[in-house]
């Protein structure tokens, strides 16, 4: 699947997103009980694509509000798509 700043993704209904402390994790849902052999720690990065992705709004609007809030060091966006891509191949995002 090619991600494009077009790209619209929708999140598996099946993973549930929490904050623990200070870590943000993933926990993926199988007959409503954890899954903790797939649990997915994010850093701060990955949390603000998480919370953002809405079924609506396109990867690029998301990627230049990420922009904005934080200073680019220039892998920011390539952090941001490593990171989508990631979860779409473990199937906790769709397109």
């Amino acid at each position: 699947m090619d991600l494009s700043a077009d790209s619209i993704l929708r999140k598996n209904e099946k993973v549930v997103f929490r904050k623990l402390g200070g870590e943000y994790v993933l926990v993926p849902l199988s007959s409503s009980v954890a899954d903790v052999e797939a649990i997915f720690n994010l850093n701060e990065t990955g949390a603000f694509v998480w919370e953002r992705i809405d079924g609506r709004r396109r990867l690029g609007e998301i990627l230049e509000e990420m922009k904005a809030e934080y200073e680019d060091d220039g892998r920011l966006e390539a952090d941001a798509i490593a990171f989508v891509a990631e979860m779409l191949e473990a199937k906790l995002l769709e397109v």
